[in-house]
């Protein structure tokens, strides 16, 4: 009888473990994909700064003020600081 309790503990520890691989994996590939996203969205802005066009280079220089706040807020968001900010005021814990 102890024998099978302990088997039955190791196999519902071996699932937890491949859950738990699971969700490790599918993280890696969000943050992968959000990177990539916000690389490609930078690669415009970018390419401005090095423009001889004058107004180009000034719009540029605007964009990426809006475009490092938008990476600023959407880092936060990602790693749950916004939410972490909204429960503490929400529910003072």
């Amino acid at each position: 009888m102890l024998k099978e309790a302990i088997f039955a503990t190791v196999s519902d520890f071996s699932q937890y473990s491949q859950t738990n691989d699971i969700l490790s994996r599918s993280l890696y590939i969000i943050v992968s994909a959000s990177s990539i996203m916000i690389a490609l969205m930078w690669i415009p802005i970018a390419i401005g700064f090095f423009s001889t066009d004058e107004n180009r280079k000034y719009t540029s220089y605007s964009r990426a003020k809006s475009a490092a706040l938008g990476t600023g807020i959407y880092i936060l968001a990602v790693t749950g600081v916004i939410y972490g900010a909204f429960n503490f005021i929400i529910t003072g814990n």
